[in-house]
């Protein structure tokens, strides 16, 4: 009997603590199968909005094997866009049809910004969606070091198909993010002024905005300012101002340095293309003062109060 019941123990012991593990097993499996079988409850929320605020606009300067090849593979100084928009006069794009190419989805960072800044928002990668679009713009520097001249650019038309697609892809892109506003529809020499000039001064932009695209003025009211700003100018710290509220990174300095010439530059290229020059001139000004009151004019009445 004594042997019996050792033996029994034995036997008992090991079951009892195996029976107990077997449990224990069972129950992780019970709770893993719950937390990765997809099925989760959905209580929709109304507090929410799109990642996406702003579209951006380049042009490559290189034609669109050499564009795919800079926006795909990897590199030194990795670069990307979400999409890119092929020129039908390009012989690198064999394709038969001509048609938007997505790089990266729109739920993903891309890479087209870099350094940049716009009303008020650094880093605006995290917040935009990129367009490329193939244009060869190229530009030449004075080949010797005595000659001081700017560089001398060239600016191609954008090939009539191609807008056709752009403007395509652009009502697709507000479709689904409806909240961008089209003060936040902008070019890469908008967010950078000091660094880039594209997609330069034969962009379209002024068409975009008739079909309901981005921002432009209203002409009677860049003449009301026009009118205004010829009897009594405006001193450049308000014209500095301005450009700030509208958007651009600026530092109201009130002296013509070389972040307001950029400024102006790049406000220029988007606005004035017939007039590049980088300086502070009257329809500038008036253009300027046209598009705050359209879009920011909550604070029209303080850029137009002298000091």
């Amino acid at each position: 009997m004594t042997i019996y019941i050792a033996v029994t123990r034995l036997f008992v012991r090991p079951l009892r603590h195996s029976i107990r593990h077997i449990f224990l097993f069972a129950g992780l499996v019970f709770i893993t199968a719950c937390t990765t079988s997809g099925k989760l409850n959905s209580i929709p929320s109304v507090n929410y909005n799109s990642r996406v605020s702003i579209i951006v606009i380049h042009h490559t300067s290189a034609n669109y094997q050499e564009s795919v090849d800079i926006l795909t593979k990897a590199s030194s100084r990795p670069v990307s866009s979400h999409y890119l928009v092929p020129d039908p006069s390009d012989s690198s794009y064999t394709r038969k049809k001509l048609e938007v190419q997505e790089l990266v989805p729109e739920t993903e960072r891309a890479w087209h910004a870099g350094r940049s800044y716009w009303a008020g928002k650094s880093g605006l990668n995290d917040q935009s969606i990129g367009i490329e679009v193939v244009n060869q713009t190229y530009c030449k520097q004075p080949s010797s070091p005595e000659n001081k001249a700017p560089r001398l650019c060239f600016y191609p038309d954008f090939a009539e198909p191609q807008m056709v697609l752009l403007v395509n892809l652009l009502k697709d892109i507000l479709e689904r993010h409806p909240d961008i506003k089209p003060i936040n529809i902008i070019g890469h020499s908008d967010i950078a002024p000091g660094r880039k000039i594209d997609p330069g001064p034969r962009f379209p932009w002024e068409r975009l905005h008739k079909l309901g695209i981005g921002a432009w003025f209203d002409d009677a009211t860049v003449v009301k300012y026009w009118e205004q700003f010829s009897v009594t100018p405006l001193p450049l710290v308000n014209i500095q101002k301005a450009l700030g509220v509208y958007g651009y990174k600026i530092e109201p300095t009130g002296v013509l340095d070389e972040q307001t010439r950029n400024v102006l530059r790049a406000f220029q290229l988007h606005f004035r293309p017939s007039q590049v020059t980088s300086q502070p001139t009257l329809e500038t000004t008036a253009i300027l003062f046209a598009l705050i009151e359209k879009y920011r004019p909550r604070k029209l009445d303080e850029l137009l109060t002298v000091d």
